[in-house]
């Protein structure tokens, strides 16, 4: 078995063949290394030099899936019980599996990739590391066992990647998918220092690998320090060039020009011959694997004697802030290929795997649009994705509310990364960096006052009309946002800094907690739990520091006692508030001002639940069954109850309703008419909700959503 190593340098079998000038160089990458560390540390200080590296090693590694930050974290397996795996990701074509129920599956032309990565801030390549893997993947891609059955501890996010792996086999294994496995060791030492006995540890573990999976390819790499200077060397380029044979038509606004397919092909490929992924709207869509119409591509890309491709194909639209065409090349900036992924995709797998003739003149079609305004770029997004079935909440990223979170965390200092790794990508402080999914579980546990919804809140939660517009609606104070981007982040901080104390497994009770967390700072900050819109954004930040957020981080561990292992529950809330009690005098009950989602499953408009208009008449009975306003909490499963149907049927009437103008918008216990004036109160829920100004970003004329039921 050969190891692989990234770099360019010779590995001889002995020491003496090492020349004075390649220690000389190692040397010299170590302390490169060692200084990029030290960059990073003043950048976020606290984090332990070990763990700095390991996210530096995961970085460098999964860098051209141009994955999250979430998603880093996702398969950062590090801590106790972690079977020697500190990095766990299982990838098809290109994008991470998070969650097999809410996942694009291909059923043909499918890749699956599994990165197992181990790594060590030693100055050297130890033999230990490999051991502890090699124990593990006989225990873990064993399909017979069952986790239960595993006869050694793992924890549970190794658990976790374990049954992404599983639920990928298992779903596509009838489509023949290829499988590779790739077995990663880094280190700050000397690849060509590696000892017989880690080859032959290496060696055992990809027979091992090869031998539990049939037509499966595993390989083993070691990366140190000259590896990982060169892998930090490759920047992500938004600045290309593209040769192009004609230029149809150009101007201030565009051009739209024929190239020659491997042209087009060169142009997408990085260095090492890889797809440029962070080039695609990531949120948009992924490679939907050989489906009709790229089984179609590609018996087009694979016959020679077919008509030119541009005649057949629609061909890709590039969205770039500028572009100039110098004799026959198109000099593009900031790119972002918007439409024709699946085209792309096809073309770079067609000739990664062929060789072209070498007089082949075909071409493909490409639009270029150039434009600086982000609006305008949101609206080409939307309109070239919406060409084809995209699943809307794929576009939300180009919502005016999304921008509007966008610019008001932007004036406080937040990054918000509605476009995938945008401020990432510009090298943004990562502290200041929020997830559009972070942000909506703030918006759970702070603004509809739900942290037990808010510790299980996922993406797919977010899909329905109904829920997403409850997450952001427009009601919200917008200087509520920066608030929230404070709480949840502070939170999240601060379970961080007890997984450093502990050691324990951090990802599988990160998302559980902080939104609970942020609740409690919130309350105690505020001294009530039925604090509202304008007491949160009233809240003193200077207050709420790592020491007021830790003291409350202290007694929610107190009172629910091993959280690594526990899910957050409307139980466990009580404990804490009992809790609470004994410690803070904080008002009120957690019950004031609790809102929920409008449930995923009967989701009108889905597959179970086709879309249909309600009738007049059933419109009329849910209207002549609601009470005046202001609404109690849970005011539609009242009237469904009444009138004998399912709740989620009442939601969409009064929606409708509300549409209408036959009903008006509620929140919080406060009724707002057509153009955002308080006319109508419940007194005994809302307690010192202010009416909104004409300065106020509180209802807006223009806002007809859906209603804002308290659940």
């Amino acid at each position: 078995m050969k190891i692989n190593t990234c770099g360019q340098r010779s590995t001889g079998n002995t020491i003496d063949r090492i020349t004075s000038e390649s220690l000389i160089l190692a040397k010299n990458d170590v302390i490169l290394i060692d200084s990029l560390l030290q960059q990073m540390q003043a950048a976020s200080p606290g984090i332990e030099v070990g763990e700095r590296f390991e996210r530096f090693v995961l970085e460098q590694i999964l860098k051209n899936f141009d994955l999250s930050n979430e998603e880093i974290e996702f398969g950062w397996t590090d801590g106790s019980l972690d079977g020697g795996i500190d990095g766990f990701y299982v990838l098809i074509n290109g994008r991470l599996l998070t969650d097999p129920t809410d996942f694009s599956w291909p059923r043909s032309g499918v890749e699956i990739q599994v990165y197992l990565i181990t790594s060590k801030h030693h100055a050297t390549f130890q033999q230990v590391p490999l051991d502890a893997i090699l124990a593990s993947v006989q225990e873990l891609f064993d399909l017979s066992r069952s986790n239960a059955e595993l006869a050694g501890k793992y924890s549970a996010d190794i658990k976790r990647c374990r049954d992404m792996f599983f639920a990928a086999f298992r779903q596509l294994s009838l489509y023949r998918p290829s499988l590779s496995f790739n077995v990663i060791y880094a280190s700050r030492g000397d690849t060509a220092l590696l000892g017989a006995s880690i080859s032959a540890r290496a060696t055992q573990l990809t027979d091992l690998l090869n031998s539990y999976f049939s037509a499966s390819t595993a390989t083993f790499t070691a990366l140190g320090a000259t590896e990982l200077v060169e892998l930090h060397r490759e920047v992500k380029s938004f600045a290309l060039d593209l040769p192009v044979q004609e230029c149809l038509t150009a101007g201030q606004e565009g051009y739209v020009v024929l190239a020659k397919l491997r042209d087009y092909s060169a142009f997408v490929q990085d260095e090492r011959g890889h797809l440029r992924r962070y080039l695609f709207d990531s949120n948009v869509r992924a490679y939907l694997g050989v489906n009709l119409v790229n089984a179609d591509i590609s018996e087009t890309l694979a016959a020679n004697t077919a008509p030119n491709f541009w005649w057949l194909n629609n061909g890709v639209t590039i969205l770039a802030t500028s572009a100039s065409l110098v004799g026959k090349t198109l000099k593009l900036r900031d790119i972002q290929i918007v439409n024709g992924l699946q085209t792309t995709e096809s073309i770079h797998r067609h000739y990664a795997t062929s060789t072209p003739p070498s007089n082949e003149q075909r071409t493909l079609l490409v639009k270029v649009i150039v434009s600086q305004d982000e609006s305008v770029r949101d609206q080409v997004i939307r309109a070239t994705n919406n060409q084809s079935a995209v699943e809307p909440a794929a576009l939300h990223a180009t919502d005016r509310i999304q921008r509007s979170i966008e610019e008001i965390l932007l004036r406080n200092d937040w990054f918000y990364e509605r476009r995938t790794n945008f401020y990432k990508n510009e090298e943004r402080p990562e502290a200041r960096i929020l997830s559009p999914l972070a942000i909506a579980a703030g918006s759970v546990a702070l603004l509809l006052k739900n942290p037990i919804k808010s510790s299980k809140l996922r993406q797919k939660h977010l899909r329905t009309p109904e829920a997403y517009q409850t997450v952001y609606s427009e009601v919200f104070p917008l200087n509520a946002w920066p608030v929230v981007a404070m709480l949840i982040r502070g939170a999240e901080n601060a379970i961080v800094r007890l997984h450093r104390t502990t050691r324990s497994p951090q990802g599988q009770y990160l998302s559980a907690w902080r939104g609970v967390l942020a609740y409690v700072v919130a309350a105690r900050a505020v001294g009530t739990y039925g604090f509202n819109h304008q007491d949160l954004v009233a809240i003193d930040q200077g207050k709420v520091t790592d020491v007021f957020i830790d003291e409350c981080w202290a007694v929610i561990s107190k009172a629910v006692g091993s959280h690594s292992s526990a899910k957050a529950s409307e139980l466990l809330l009580m404990k804490i508030v009992h809790a609470l009690d004994s410690k803070w005098e904080i008002q009120g009950h957690p019950a004031d001002g609790k809102r929920g989602l409008p449930t995923s499953a009967p989701v009108v408009g889905s597959a179970a639940f086709p879309s249909r208009p309600e009738s007049e008449e059933f419109l009329k009975s849910v209207s002549d069954a609601l009470p005046l306003q202001p609404w109690k909490p849970g005011v539609h499963v009242q009237v469904a109850t009444t009138i004998g149907v399912k709740p989620y049927r009442v939601t969409k009437a009064i929606q409708t309703l509300i549409a209408r103008g036959v009903w008006l918008q509620q929140l919080d216990g406060v009724v707002f008419d057509r153009a955002g004036k308080e006319i109508a109160r419940d007194e005994s829920r809302v307690k010192r909700h202010e009416a909104p100004s004409e300065q106020s970003s509180a209802p807006q004329a223009h806002t007809v959503g859906p209603p804002l039921l308290e659940h």
